[in-house]
């Protein structure tokens, strides 16, 4: 009986050992896990800090590099570029396109780009090197009209080189029509004329090309064109009279008689090398005298029989 009572006093004390226990214990595990989830939530928030950290200097790094290469220049030039390097391999051209991947401006790149361009034998490369230039100078907007001009002057002269005689007529053409002074851009329109077998004679009056329903021609060393054509590009005008051709700009007066090697330039009598001519239904006057009677400067260049007119 006694040690049923004992037994019995024994677990009593057990159980009551169990429940003052417990609910230590399980505050206990309670703490454990509330602070081993504070740690995870802290880590977490940790993580995300650096991810935005992380996604903050990347950014500054694309601005940093967008304001070495140019501010204004598309990122598709830059893309172009890149690819265009898988397909180059000389050394020298490889360089050129680089310029503008390591921050050079578009204008660095260029004047490096022709400078070590010209040396190379390989046209074609030559020729994409150019193209993705001319991309870089096309998307960079803050170039000023001046500085523009004179690099698709440059890049002319590189797709001469690269053989494309053609690209290298239209950037040269748009650079006289802004630059009509540019004799330079004449003389490598010429060879890029000339290069392409286009022979025939061409006149630019303040940088812009004329177009003529009947052709200019070359007589006694003389180049002849349709009359109005040239009166208008020079801002004169022009008024026929009995036989006669009568020309007035600038307060000045030429008079031509179809045929005769005699003009009258303000009342007075000028001998001319060649007479004025009706071809197809035009009349043609000799272009050097007229012009220059109104005070114009005329250059020729013979490559291409390229005639630039230009009022002084």
């Amino acid at each position: 009986m006694l040690k049923a009572r004992g037994l019995l006093a024994r677990v009593a004390v057990l159980v009551l050992a169990f429940f003052l226990v417990l609910p230590a214990w399980a505050k206990a595990q309670e703490n454990q896990l509330s602070s081993q989830s504070q740690v995870q939530l802290e880590a977490a928030e940790q993580n995300q800090d650096q991810v935005a950290d992380q996604n903050q200097e990347r950014e500054r790094e694309r601005e940093h590099l967008k304001g070495q290469r140019g501010k204004s220049v598309a990122e598709h030039v830059y893309k172009g570029v890149a690819n265009a390097l898988l397909h180059v391999k000389n050394p020298v051209a490889r360089a050129a396109l680089t310029a503008i991947l390591e921050g050079k401006s578009v204008a660095e790149a260029v004047y490096e780009a022709k400078a070590q361009l010209l040396s190379l034998k390989d046209a074609d490369e030559v020729a994409s090197v150019t193209e993705q230039l001319e991309s870089a100078v096309e998307a960079d907007k803050a170039l000023d009209a001046s500085t523009r001009a004179q690099l698709k002057k440059q890049l002319g002269v590189m797709y001469l080189k690269g053989g494309k005689f053609k690209k290298a007529r239209e950037l040269l053409e748009a650079v006289l029509e802004q630059e009509p002074n540019d004799e330079e851009a004449y003389k490598q329109l010429d060879q890029a004329f000339a290069a392409s077998g286009e022979l025939q004679v061409k006149v630019f009056v303040k940088g812009k090309g004329l177009q003529f329903d009947v052709p200019p021609r070359i007589e006694n060393d003389r180049v002849l064109i349709p009359v109005r054509f040239l009166a208008e590009g020079l801002g004169a005008t022009v008024n026929y009279d009995n036989g006669e051709v009568i020309i007035k700009n600038r307060g000045s007066t030429i008079r031509l008689v179809i045929g005769s090697n005699k003009a009258l330039v303000d009342g007075v009598t000028v001998n001319l090398d060649v007479p004025a001519q009706v071809v197809d239904g035009r009349t043609l006057v000799p272009l050097r005298f007229v012009s220059e009677k109104f005070k114009a400067k005329v250059d020729y260049f013979g490559g291409s029989n390229l005639v630039a007119v230009q009022p002084l």
